[in-house]
């Protein structure tokens, strides 16, 4: 292989615009409706989040969704069962690495969201928060790359080295290049703080730039993939950062690609925004038809649990499910008050009411939840 000629032929680091751009000109008719469509689809589902009790129950299970589909789009091939039964402590079919880095991806996103204070939050705790930051960027980047493939790619740290993306023998596009990446991740930081027109299309300026920005040796995809929801959540449009992308952009991959590379190669803005747009109105329906329905199922359990369990910690339990809808026994002894005993009485009744079910395993058997597992397919 002449890798003479290969790198002959790559094209030279890209220099994009510093944020914000000139967008004046893009807010025709078509873009303005669809500004206006994608922000009442996600104000329905900002809605539906409000009104809920504990918005909080539902992150977890449409977490661990989105850190599949996020990590697919980096070449992982596990399902959502695969991960469900490794986070129960089973063995599957996909290698350790893989499904580390989804158990990585989902951990960066729980630590930015104990981290982050958001853009309104004058509390007490919000004081000793951190704002959706450079310095939070990198926290998260060690965390998703902690004792997985890329481990000896610099977790943390920005690229030192020119990175590319493409195959070794067709390179087909060259990101910033590391001379200025910290200046253009500060210009990145001061506009997530800016005062855009609308919040979704700063979001989709924010994620197109980092990832022409592509700041890391490895891992840009997925610290790009969640500054959507961070970024969301830390300008209050939502009141949990549960909005996912990711489902989106996997079902088309090349589409996805080639709608940013408009940017890169045309300086065409409007192709991307609009194509971002239309991602958000179709997931922000999809989100909360599947929220819903988790909620749903929820209550559904919580007045079984009410009006025919026999303990009094039941709802606690209910509470762990949906947080972890595959476990065993032994995960819960720590978090459930009471005895052993009564730990194993209130599975047994979980599963007699159809809320669990349970393993053929005479010994650590996996309980799981049917009904979740099926919605977050």
């Amino acid at each position: 292989m002449n890798f003479e000629e290969i790198y002959k032929n790559v094209p030279k680091p890209h220099i994009p615009e510093k944020l914000p751009v000139d967008l004046s000109s893009l807010y025709d008719c078509e873009v303005i409706k669809l500004i206006s469509k994608a922000n009442n689809a996600i104000g329905v589902y900002r809605g539906f989040l409000i009104n809920t009790i504990n918005p909080m129950l539902l992150i977890s299970p449409l977490v661990s969704q989105e850190a599949v589909l996020s990590s697919k789009l980096e070449g992982t091939h596990a399902t959502i069962e695969d991960f469900i039964n490794y986070d129960a402590g089973n063995e599957v079919s996909i290698s350790k690495d893989e499904m580390q880095e989804i158990i990585n991806y989902r951990s960066a996103l729980f630590y930015a969201l104990d981290k982050i204070a958001t853009i309104s939050d004058n509390s007490e705790e919000g004081i000793h928060k951190l704002p959706l930051s450079v310095r939070l960027i990198k926290e998260m980047h060690k965390i998703l790359l902690d004792n997985v493939r890329g481990k000896t790619k610099t977790p943390g740290e920005f690229k030192t080295e020119q990175n590319y993306i493409g195959s070794i023998n067709e390179i087909t596009f060259t990101p910033l290049s590391p001379e200025l990446t910290l200046d253009y991740m500060t210009n990145l930081e001061n506009y997530i703080h800016y005062d855009e027109v609308d919040l979704l299309v700063q979001a989709a300026l924010i994620h197109c730039q980092f990832e022409m920005i592509h700041p890391f040796k490895d891992g840009n995809g997925r610290i790009g993939r969640l500054l959507i929801p961070l970024f969301l959540y830390y300008r209050d449009m939502l009141p949990v950062p549960t909005f996912y992308m990711s489902a989106f952009f996997e079902k088309d991959r090349s589409l996805y690609l080639q709608k940013l590379s408009a940017v890169s190669k045309n300086n065409d803005y409007g192709t991307w925004i609009k194509y971002f747009l239309e991602g958000v109105i179709e997931q922000a329906e999809i989100n909360t038809i599947k929220a819903r329905a988790l909620l749903d199922k929820y209550n559904e359990f919580k007045e079984i649990c009410v009006s025919d369990m026999s303990s009094k910690y039941s709802i606690i339990l209910l509470d762990e499910i949906f947080k972890k809808p595959a476990f065993k026994a032994k995960h819960l002894q720590n978090t459930i008050p009471g005895s052993k005993a009564t730990l194993y009485n209130m599975l047994d009744e979980f599963v007699s009411k159809g809320i669990l079910q349970k393993d053929d395993k005479s010994r650590n058997a996996t309980y799981f939840c049917p009904a979740i597992l099926y919605l977050l397919k």
